[in-house]
C-alpha cells in the first residue's frame, strides 16, 4: 500500500471501503490496513481509525514518539477532519429551526451510547458521551443530499449515528439505514476527504485531500463495474504491447524469493492471494509494494527484485518480453 505522503515521522494513506483499519477478532479479520502498511514500514503504528466501510485518509506514526505526539494532537482536537457523505432525503428541511452559519454549517448535538444488546450499534441516549458534529450541504437531488461533515468530537460511528438520528441515514449503511436506503449503494457513502494538522516535529502546516466524484444526482455512478479482465484479454493486450509469452503462475503460501533478476521484462496481474514485491532501481534505492487481486506490476529487464507471498500464496498472469 503506497502512502500519499511519507516522511521520517508519519505516513498518510487512503483506506479503501471494506478494509479494516486494525485486525479484528478471528482469522478472517486479520487482513487490515495497519498490517499491510507494517509489511513495508515495520515501525508504523496506528494513531486513529476509520470504520471498516468508510474510505479515505488515515494517518500512521513512524515510531513510538511520533505516535505519542500525533495522538496528543487528536486528543486536543488539533487535527481537522472533513468527510463527505450522501444521505437520504434533505436534512436542511429537517433542521429548519437551525440557521446555518456564514459558511453554511449546521450542528447536531446528541450523546452517543453503545447499545450493548445490539453491539456494535450505537444510539443517541442521555447516558451517552457528549457528541457534536457539523454538516453543510454540497449538492441535492430529489431524493438524496451530498454533504460535508466535520466531527467536533470523535465517538464511534458518530457521523453515521448523528445523521440517522435526524432521519437522514447514509446510503449503503448496513448498520443504520433501513433496507431501501441501504440498497441504494453497494457501499457506505462516507469518505474521509481531508486531514489538516501541524506537523508534530516541525510545526509545518500539513493539509491533505482525497476528493471523490460523488454526486447527489448519481450517488453510486462511480461504482459502475469495469468489464472483468480475462486471461485471454490480458494475453492479447500483452502481445499487442510486444510481449512474447503469456502464462499463469501460482506460488505456494509463504514462499520467498530473495533478490534476483530476469533476462526478460515482465508485466503481470495478480488474480488471487497476496504478495509483496521489492524492486531496486539503478541508484540502489528499494521500494516495497503490497499487491492483491486486480493489481498489476512490471519488472524491467535485469531489474533486481524480491518476492514474498502471503498465507494463501498467490496467482498471477505474467507476460514476458525476451
Amino acid at each position: 500500500m503506497t502512502p500519499i505522503h511519507e516522511d521520517e515521522h508519519l505516513l498518510v494513506l487512503e483506506k479503501p471501503s471494506g478494509l479494516l483499519s486494525v485486525p479484528g477478532r478471528g482469522p478472517d479479520k486479520q487482513d487490515c490496513l495497519s498490517k499491510r502498511v507494517q509489511a513495508i514500514y515495520p515501525e508504523a503504528l496506528i494513531v486513529h481509525r476509520l470504520d471498516q466501510d468508510t474510505s479515505g485518509l488515515l494517518l500512521m506514526a513512524r515510531g513510538i514518539e511520533a505516535q505519542r505526539r500525533l495522538s496528543r494532537l487528536f486528543e486536543t482536537r488539533q487535527v481537522k477532519k472533513r468527510y463527505v457523505a450522501v444521505v437520504a432525503g434533505h436534512p436542511a428541511q429537517t433542521q429548519t429551526a437551525q440557521t446555518p452559519d456564514d459558511e453554511g454549517w449546521r450542528t447536531i448535538d446528541g450523546p452517543i451510547l453503545l447499545d450493548w444488546d445490539r453491539r456494535p450499534i450505537h444510539i443517541i441516549h442521555p447516558d451517552g458521551k457528549a457528541s457534536r458534529s457539523r454538516w453543510r450541504l454540497l449538492d441535492a437531488s430529489d431524493t438524496a443530499t451530498l454533504i460535508e461533515l466535520e466531527p467536533v468530537t470523535g465517538r464511534t460511528h458518530q457521523l453515521r449515528v448523528h445523521m440517522q438520528s435526524i432521519g437522514h441515514p447514509m446510503l449503503g449503511d448496513a448498520l443504520y439505514a433501513p433496507a431501501p436506503v441501504r440498497a441504494l449503494s453497494p457501499r457506505l457513502m462516507l469518505h474521509a476527504q481531508s486531514l489538516a494538522f501541524a506537523h508534530p516535529f516541525t510545526g509545518e502546516a500539513m493539509d491533505f485531500s482525497a476528493p471523490t466524484d460523488w454526486s447527489a444526482h448519481a450517488p453510486h455512478g462511480q461504482f459502475t463495474e469495469e468489464p472483468t479482465m480475462t486471461f485471454e484479454a490480458f494475453k492479447q493486450q500483452a502481445l499487442a504491447e510486444g510481449f512474447d509469452e503469456v502464462l499463469e503462475r501460482t506460488w505456494e503460501p509463504g514462499a520467498v524469493l530473495d533478490t534476483h533478476t530476469h533476462p526478460f521484462a515482465v508485466k503481470a496481474r495478480v488474480t488471487a492471494g497476496q504478495m509483496w514485491l521489492t524492486q531496486t532501481d539503478a541508484s540502489g534505492k528499494s521500494q516495497k509494494r503490497y499487491l492483491t487481486a486486480g493489481d498489476e506490476f512490471t519488472v524491467a529487464l535485469e531489474e533486481p527484485h524480491a518476492e514474498q507471498y502471503g498465507p494463501e500464496g498467490a496467482t498471477y498472469w505474467v507476460a514476458r518480453k525476451n
